[in-house]
């Protein structure tokens, strides 16, 4: 028996309908992390977590065993949540095989200073090391070194054999392109690419790249140290720690940090101060 042209368009409207709910249904990933500010993907390759939410400062996620160098406890507010004071008290200081840069890497936390910036004032970031080499961002103000005038953007890779020194003053004038008041949320994201190729990327955009010269790093070196926030100088606030062992991409660094700033707009959790600052 045929069947009219009504009933053959009903058929395939139902054949859709079920196809569009099996599709709709179907989850977009597998056994996703319960964290709410840690979106499904930077799942992949995940190395380390840490909102400092729990109050003795362990990690929610850490899959490469990373040691860490000295007692990590949850206390200013953070961009979310809480976060970690550092400075006279110390730095995240983390050790693992799975930080060397000879394979992708990538480091991602935001940070804001307790203190307002001063002119001749500075502050570390990010230092990975082997005890001798090192790759280190860190801010110096005006002073003798080379006398800078205002407080500068610096990343620098130097002391492995080798590798040709790096001094990579990128800003002369970070005051004039970032809020270094008290309690300004930023984001640093550094990721290594090939054994030689290091990005910096500031509040989602990209802002540096450095590439070696006279060799990659490699294994032998040993890189393993991984340490994070002030250690003397103005002292900072950290928070929402991640290290990937796999390249980020400029787009998806980007969106993290919307996605970040969109939740503490939101005022996520309930209670945090309202503001993306």
């Amino acid at each position: 028996m045929a069947l009219s042209p009504l009933s053959v368009l009903c058929v395939l409207c139902a054949s859709a309908a079920s196809e569009d709910a099996r599709l709709v249904t179907a989850p977009a990933y597998a056994n996703l992390s319960p964290h709410v500010a840690l979106p499904p993907f930077l799942e992949d390759r995940l190395a380390y977590y840490n909102s400092f939410e729990s109050a003795d400062g362990r990690p929610e996620v850490n899959s490469v065993d990373a040691q860490h160098g000295a007692k990590i406890t949850r206390s200013e507010a953070g961009v979310l949540g809480r976060g970690t004071a550092t400075g006279k008290s110390g730095e995240i200081h983390l050790r693992s095989p799975a930080f060397s840069p000879h394979r992708p890497l990538s480091v991602l936390f935001w940070w804001a200073l307790q203190e307002d910036a001063r002119i001749d004032g500075g502050f570390r970031l990010f230092h990975l090391t082997n005890g001798r080499g090192f790759v280190s961002h860190f801010s110096r103000g005006k002073g003798d070194w080379c006398a800078l005038e205002r407080p500068a953007g610096v990343l620098q890779v130097y002391h492995f054999p080798g590798i040709r020194d790096v001094n990579g003053i990128y800003d002369h004038d970070l005051l004039k392109r970032l809020d270094l008041k008290a309690g300004v949320w930023h984001h640093t994201a550094l990721t290594f690419s090939g054994g030689s190729v290091i990005s910096l990327y500031t509040d989602g955009a990209p802002t540096f790249k450095i590439h070696l010269k006279g060799r990659s790093f490699t294994e032998a070196d040993a890189i393993h140290e991984l340490l994070i926030g002030s250690r003397g100088g103005t002292p900072t606030c950290v928070d929402e720690v991640l290290i990937l062992q796999r390249l980020l991409t400029a787009d998806d660094i980007a969106s993290y940090v919307q996605a970040v700033r969109q939740m503490r707009e939101a005022r996520y959790p309930l209670g945090a101060p309202a503001g993306a600052r």
